[in-house]
């Protein structure tokens, strides 16, 4: 073996023997630390280990359990959704939502929403309710819902489905659920009729009543007000929620009678005017359904806004028209007019003697030719008075167009105009 080598060899068993010797120490110090260890310290470490083991294994149980409430009440919810879609559709549109976990709306089921509303109604400002075997806590001062057993809170909200050109919000629609003295015109108004203040809304309704004066086929009308310049003074809008749903149902159980019956209605034949039509586009009367928008003259103020409160009447209304007793509406304000004031068959109005207009949406129904063999024993809705028949009396025809219902319900006060002529 070359000196090198030897040198080498020297150099790696010098190294073999101090790791061996660091080795040596440091099983020698684990020894002295387990043995200077009681029983009692070892039992300890033990317990301690054992702790933790079962803390971890609760967290993650736990985790597991709240995972499966989540799961679980999705499921719910998607049960409850498939249920909804073979339910018919909320008569009146009103309904209490919840927030799914994707951020979207949906309605509770018709049992849980009634029982929300009437509990909302009471004055209750907390509530307790189960739903699909769920139990939650219901806060209607921070619009919330939690579950009982997760803790798990999602926001609620109430969908008023109230027309949108009213203006009002859902939150200030929740007001006219609660009686008098629990928010409602606790001021002694009647915020059911809302006077107009805006330049616009009373220039465009001006422009209504004027633009309504010509017969249906674009001549004008020779009538003592259809040579008028109409001048609004004041307007009033009505926002009742209680006759505007006691008119949606109304409207759903015509609907209802076209289906079963296989009746398709016919557009209205002549059209209303044009100006009459433009205003029922920007207000969303259904125009398609034969929904249409109409005056109604009527000789007193004070009847007026009976009428905004209560509906139509037909009780109050004339009984010796030409085509029953009913409601009589029509497509042209010069002939709403001549009912607008005491005198209106042979005065204009004025200063004086203000005239009262109603603008309202009445549904209308005509039979189809395709419809059903029994169609022709279904009673009609409403009578169109069309120009051109005869009206009944000698020799007598039909000047203005005219439509009458005979149902209180199936007309809904816009508007009241209150007007004077030039």
């Amino acid at each position: 073996m070359s000196e090198k080598s030897k040198d080498a060899e020297i150099e790696r068993l010098k190294s073999a023997a101090a790791t061996s010797e660091k080795n040596k120490d440091a099983e020698i110090k684990r020894l002295k630390i387990a043995a200077a260890m009681s029983d009692a310290e070892i039992k300890g470490l033990k317990a301690k280990l054992e702790s933790e083991k079962q803390n971890c294994w609760w967290k993650m149980s736990s985790q597991q359990n709240s995972r499966s409430a989540e799961i679980e009440q999705m499921m719910n919810e998607m049960c409850s959704m498939v249920r909804r879609l073979h339910l018919p559709p909320q008569v009146d549109g009103e309904t209490w939502q919840y927030q799914t976990n994707s951020g979207e709306w949906a309605e509770f089921q018709d049992k849980a929403n009634k029982e929300l509303m009437l509990k909302f109604q009471e004055g209750q400002q907390t509530c307790e309710m189960t739903i699909d075997g769920i139990a939650y806590d219901y806060d209607f001062q921070v619009m919330n819902q939690t579950n009982k057993r997760t803790k798990k809170a999602r926001s609620i909200r109430f969908f008023s489905n109230l027309p949108h050109h009213w203006g009002i919000t859902d939150a200030d629609s929740l007001k006219m659920l609660l009686p008098v003295n629990q928010g409602n015109g606790q001021d002694g108004s009647d915020d059911r009729i809302c006077f107009v203040t805006d330049p616009a809304v009373m220039s465009t309704l001006e422009d209504l009543l004027n633009g309504s004066k010509r017969r249906h086929d674009g001549t004008g009308c020779d009538c003592l007000h259809g040579r008028s310049t109409f001048r609004l003074v004041e307007a009033y809008q009505v926002k009742n929620r209680e006759l505007w749903r006691r008119y949606q149902r109304h409207v759903r159980s015509i609907l209802d009678k076209h289906k079963q019956h296989g009746i398709k209605p016919r557009v209205i034949d002549p059209p209303v005017g044009e100006a009459l039509t433009r205003f029922a586009t920007d207000i969303q009367v259904d125009l398609v359904g034969n929904e249409l928008l109409l005056f109604h003259g009527t000789r007193e103020f004070d009847l007026a806004k009976t009428i905004a409160k209560e509906g139509f009447d037909n009780r109050i209304a004339r009984s010796g028209g030409l085509y029953g007793s009913g409601t009589y509406f029509a497509a042209q304000t010069c002939k709403s007019a001549q009912y607008a004031t005491n005198k209106g068959m042979q005065e204009k109005a004025s200063t004086q003697l203000m005239g009262t207009m109603l603008v309202a949406r009445p549904p209308t129904k005509n039979v189809s030719a395709s419809a059903s063999n029994s169609a022709h024993e279904i009673r009609y809705d409403s009578i169109i008075a069309k120009p051109g028949i005869p009206n009944g009396q000698s020799n007598g025809v039909q000047v203005h167009m005219e439509f009458v219902t005979f149902a209180p319900e199936q007309a809904y006060p816009e508007y009241i105009l209150r007007f004077i002529e030039e």
